[in-house]
């Protein structure tokens, strides 16, 4: 499990400054890197790497691994559904990770495709809300040729009308086999009646109406391309078997000509929700019935404990080793599926749990248990050994995904789009690491309130039964914090091969309970 789960969204706000290219900046920079190991040994990214900031503005990090031959080069570029801020044109930071395949002039799509095929390159991109990656894994005697060609690309792209065109259509189609996801109908849904101003109103595929007018669109493709395709948005992260120096000084043959740009999107910000929203999205032949809840996060602030005490609750609470599955899923088999999916993100973004029922009355009882966790993680203090205990599994796990340089380098490049640093990974560990139980419950009380949150139903049925008005999380929690506790009973000792059983009652009160 990597950390993303523990903190989908957190981050740091550790700048870095820019390095000049010269051999006394870069050895600043090593010093910097020395210092910090230095400083906490407690670092879960503990690898020795090389961070330098071209003239243009383009990050650059080299780490070298023991893993012999293999390259993984990630160019993680800082635009995603998030920037497209203008009406009419959702859709454009996924679709040019499909134009970024058309090649240039100097590298045309099938020379560009024959030369990575025949050098054994695996070359794949994805789009998020906030960035998109292109990824490429070869041998190490390939990297001044797939540096070279990579730089060609994103500084001459080149393709022609019809190949626009084609692609578009081609976008539409995928548009069209993922929406058939009820996943991703209930996303789509989800954010679209969550979010008023922000551009997480659109997915990352666009809203359908735009996509169907891309075709159209090719002179605003290119001032799209233009605004973002450039290097203060871009960073390369270069991982495996290969000198650093040496790689740094291809990465500035081939790419330090690249100019800077200038263009910053205004993005707007999310008015605070003022009450609870729900939809119910009917679908023709849909097998069962969805819910999906979901409230509003946290941003991308590291400095605070909120986004990672978020995702703690979503694993103490909601994960399949959670009392609320153990019930749902396990024990009274009401639901056949529950999962969450807290994505990362720069802005305040939402937090989901997804349920499938095959009973339509059971969706009501689905959405009262899950309030009912909800109303728990409100008033009750999480057990700290379980705390801990989640917190070191997940920090466990995280270092032991980093088993290879394609691992290592797809991680980087999930965090380095952020704030372009690396040791925004460590600073998150450390944020995690001070959360405690008072603050799981205090975090809990601040983002799981009524306004804060969202539903969706989706089924072949025209409306879901017991939706016809909202249920009060806030009430809930008012009538837990006015009942007694509940007795707690503990097996103290199962090692005594004795028939008999010795049960003790404890009841906290005595003589100082009595009156006056």
């Amino acid at each position: 499990m990597k950390f993303r789960l523990l903190a989908t969204a957190v981050a740091v706000t550790l700048a870095l400054g820019g390095c000049a290219s010269n051999s006394q900046s870069t050895m600043v920079k090593e010093v910097e890197i020395e210092q910090r190991v230095s400083q906490d040994d407690n670092r879960v990214f503990s690898q020795d790497y090389l961070l330098e900031e071209l003239e243009n503005g383009l990050r650059v990090m080299v780490v070298k691994t023991d893993y012999p031959d293999v390259v993984s080069l990630q160019i993680p570029v800082s635009v995603g559904s998030r920037n497209e801020v203008e009406a009419g044109k959702t859709g454009f930071a996924h679709f040019f990770e499909h134009m970024m395949f058309k090649g240039s002039e100097k590298f045309p799509q099938d020379v560009y495709s024959d030369i990575l095929k025949n050098s054994g390159v695996d070359n794949r991109a994805y789009t998020t809300n906030d960035y998109t990656n292109y990824h490429l894994n070869f041998s190490k005697e390939h990297l001044d040729k797939v540096l070279e060609i990579e730089a060609d690309i994103f500084q001459n792209l080149t393709y022609s009308e019809e190949q626009f065109r084609t692609e578009a259509l081609t976008v539409k189609g995928e548009y069209l086999k993922n929406n058939a996801s009820p996943i991703r109908k209930l996303l789509s849904a989800v954010r679209n009646e969550a979010f008023e101003k922000h551009t997480d109103k659109h997915t990352t595929m666009g809203f359908f109406e735009d996509i169907e007018a891309m075709p159209d669109q090719m002179a605003y493709g290119k001032e799209f391309f233009d605004k973002f395709y450039k290097p203060e948005y871009v960073s390369l992260v270069i991982v495996g078997d290969v000198d650093p120096q040496a790689t740094m000084a291809m990465v500035k043959k081939h790419w330090g000509g690249w100019k800077k740009g200038d263009y910053v999107a205004d993005i707007k910000a999310e008015p605070k929700q003022q009450a609870p929203k729900y939809v119910h999205e009917k679908n023709e032949g849909l097998p069962g019935h969805w819910l999906l809840v979901s409230y509003k996060g946290a941003a991308w602030e590291p400095a605070k404990k909120d986004r990672a005490a978020l995702d703690l609750i979503s694993q103490l609470y909601f994960s399949n080793n959670s009392d609320l599955y153990q019930e749902l899923v396990v024990d009274k088999q009401i639901a056949s599926q529950m999962f969450t999916y807290n994505p990362e993100t720069k802005d305040p973004g939402l937090l989901h749990v997804f349920v499938k029922v095959e009973n339509e009355d059971d969706l009501a009882k689905a959405r009262d248990a899950i309030n009912r966790t909800y109303a728990k993680a409100r008033t009750e203090l999480v057990d700290e050994q379980k705390l801990s205990d989640l917190k070191s599994n997940l920090k466990y796990s995280f270092i032991n995904g980093l088993d290879s340089s394609q691992a290592i380098a797809s991680t980087l490049a999930s965090y380095m789009h952020f704030e372009r640093d690396p040791e925004v990974i460590n600073q998150l560990y450390k944020s995690a690491d001070n959360i405690t139980a008072q603050d799981i419950k205090a975090v809990a009380n601040k983002y799981f309130v009524d306004d804060a949150r969202t539903t969706v139903t989706m089924s072949a049925l025209d409306k879901a039964p017991g939706f016809e008005q909202e249920t009060s999380l806030n009430a809930l929690v008012a009538k837990r914090d006015k009942a007694p506790e509940a007795p707690v009973f503990k097996v103290l000792d199962k090692t005594n091969s004795s028939p008999l059983i010795d049960v003790n009652f404890l009841f906290n009160t005595g003589a100082a309970a009595d009156p006056q």
